[in-house]
């Protein structure tokens, strides 16, 4: 006999609820979204619902894993969320019950059979017989998905979406912007308890050997995860703005290019600094001086109201003024959150205009090839007047990084 597929209705109240005096610990819920207590998911749902009219759809399928965990709170990385004017409902398979149970909070789920496709369950919660537009995320679903997935949809006419989950996700509410806060300060900390271990520069340090420790020390203070690969470029090899750490010693080199970040509770942070090992060499002195003056600048006259393209325009022309116009590849910053590219960027032809909650990058950086490179990046908050920068913790004038 064919195994049934399993509806339940997972209540807000049984687990994970906040009592009003706050005293009482979360249960049943993954242990960063305890730490976190994020709350935020219902009304992010109730948002996405409101385009449905807007675009005329019936109903909206979310796909991509990073939008279904934004919504929802799961993290298993293989489950789907439908979207109807009425409700919502999680779908997914045997192996994620628990999860799913513990994560989405007054959420419906169904969890199908293994030997039931999706495409079965989605048409036994849309109805066989009954016709209408189902949105799909046009950005992340295959065409090989597409076709399983409408097999037994024939009625339903699949109607492309972009960018319905992604354009909310550029504003962080409150609980996003905790846990970004909490990975910048892991960074920040982790290098400096790193950098204090460079003075005086032990002769057989590489790039690897200096990576595996950073990232070492950063999970050792409460990180998930690394953000990214961990990029480490000693001398000439900082003119790789993405440098694989090698097995080139630091000893002897002129300085040392670090750009690195963290993850808590899914969130990002991304950091780049330079450590001075040649405070005599005057070129190396007047690159990274331009880097800074070009940064800073930038971070200056980030405000609401001002679109991206301006603000990389700033510290694009600072760079070009002093020579280095053709050396500098790559935009300015990017957004970060539970991806470590996000949109909006701070890019020539952006034109998104800057809004309260957004948090991006401010990277400008100068690249020679032989010689080496220069890479300043802060993590910025949009506030209402104007802008915070989160990653203020680590130095960056030049005689602060002087190893």
């Amino acid at each position: 006999m064919a195994r049934k597929t399993i509806v339940f209705v997972i209540p807000a109240q049984r687990a994970g609820s906040i009592p009003p005096d706050g005293t009482q610990p979360l249960k049943n819920v993954s242990h960063y979204d305890r730490l976190f207590r994020m709350t935020n998911y219902p009304e992010r749902r109730k948002k996405v619902r409101r385009t449905l009219a807007k675009q005329k759809l019936d109903a909206l399928l979310i796909t991509n894993p990073i939008n279904v965990r934004y919504l929802t709170g799961f993290t298993g990385g293989s489950g789907f969320l439908l979207i109807q004017p009425n409700g919502e409902t999680m779908l997914s398979d045997p192996r994620f019950t628990i999860q799913i149970e513990e994560e989405c909070l007054g959420l419906d789920a169904v969890i199908r059979p293994r030997s039931e496709s999706t495409s079965k369950t989605l048409t036994k919660l849309l109805g066989k017989t009954t016709t209408g537009k189902l949105g799909i995320e046009a950005d992340t679903m295959t065409v090989a998905q597409h076709e399983r997935l409408f097999q037994s949809l024939s009625r339903w006419q699949s109607v492309p979406t972009k960018n319905v989950v992604e354009e909310l996700r550029q504003i962080k509410d409150k609980d996003e912007i905790t846990p970004i806060r909490k990975a910048i300060d892991i960074a920040v900390d982790a290098f400096q308890s790193l950098r204090s271990g460079l003075t005086p520069l032990p002769q057989t340090l590489d790039e690897i050997s200096i990576r595996n420790a950073l990232e070492s020390e950063m999970q050792i203070l409460g990180a998930e995860d690394k953000s990214f690969p961990t990029i480490i470029g000693a001398g000439a090899r900082a003119a790789l703005p993405h440098a694989t750490p090698s097995g080139q010693k630091i000893a002897g080199q002129s300085h040392l290019l670090f750009d690195w970040g963290c993850v808590v509770n899914g969130y990002m942070s991304d950091l780049t600094r330079v450590l001075i090992f040649s405070p005599n060499n005057k070129k190396l002195r007047t690159v990274y001086e331009t880097v800074l003056k070009a940064q800073i600048a930038a971070i200056a006259a980030i405000k609401p109201g001002k679109t991206c393209e301006e603000i990389d325009a700033i510290a694009r022309n600072i760079i070009t003024d002093a020579g280095y116009g053709k050396h500098f590849g790559h935009g300015l910053g990017h957004s970060i959150g539970l991806q470590i590219h996000e949109n909006p960027r701070f890019a020539s032809g952006d034109k998104t205009v800057l809004k309260t909650g957004m948090v991006l990058t401010v990277e400008p950086g100068i690249y020679l090839k032989g010689w080496g490179g220069v890479r300043i990046e802060d993590d910025i908050l949009v506030t209402k007047s104007g802008c915070e920068v989160l990653s203020k913790g680590v130095p960056k004038a030049w005689d602060e990084v002087i190893a």
